[in-house]
């Protein structure tokens, strides 16, 4: 219950920020919670994969893509992601979420997530893909980037998302799940759907992230 309290509350703020481009970032700020603590007093590291989500929706809210979204009944699912932990984050510490889009493909959007604390140390690093289609298909990027910036182009894949993607794809033998867009017999509505990105962009870790 409480992340669907961080949503209303991110989409709430949302409301007072002005509309970006696609390919700036958003920072979005937090608070770790008593409910978000495991065993060893510190941040759930699933958690953090959640608070990504919220982070994710501020950034669509603020490129004005999730309008879009409602306005043409587009889903959205996530198609995978990837998690460096650098430090813990104690009882009531404030952070914030660095979040931007590093490329795309005809289908995924490849997104960063730069968790900080308040001080600006490096807590975690988490790259996601995602998409969004209709009922029937997926929606191209190019379909979802033309309603805010039309005939933007993406930048080249890093290094790093070709890797992870190398890998990605060994998990499922390669598999693209295309079946996904096609509905089911029997079934109403939409399936689950994804999104991810691309230029050429380094992971600038700095040096005082330490082993988790």
């Amino acid at each position: 219950m409480n992340l669907y309290l961080r949503l209303i509350v991110t989409l709430i703020h949302s409301l007072f920020k002005k509309k970006i481009h696609p390919l700036e970032k958003t920072s979005t700020h937090f608070r770790v919670m008593p409910w978000d603590l495991d065993a060893l007093g510190h941040l759930n590291n699933g958690r953090f994969l959640q608070i990504a989500d919220v982070a994710r929706v501020d950034w669509l809210r603020q490129t004005r893509i999730l309008d879009a979204a409602i306005q043409n009944r587009w889903g959205a699912v996530l198609g995978g992601n990837f998690i460096r932990y650098c430090k813990v984050l104690r009882p009531f510490q404030r952070f914030f979420v660095t979040t931007r889009v590093l490329s795309w493909d005809t289908r995924w959007i490849f997104i960063e997530h730069r968790f900080e604390c308040a001080k600006g140390d490096l807590v975690a690093v988490c790259y996601s893909r995602a998409a969004l289609r209709s009922k029937n298909q997926w929606v191209t990027t190019k379909e979802i980037t033309d309603v805010v910036v039309p005939g933007l182009e993406s930048p080249e894949h890093s290094q790093i998302i070709q890797t992870w993607l190398r890998a990605d794809d060994a998990l499922v033998n390669g598999a693209d799940f295309e079946h996904i867009a096609r509905p089911h017999e029997g079934l109403e509505g939409p399936s689950p759907i994804s999104m991810a990105g691309h230029q050429e962009y380094t992971v600038d870790t700095p040096h005082r992230c330490a082993n988790y």
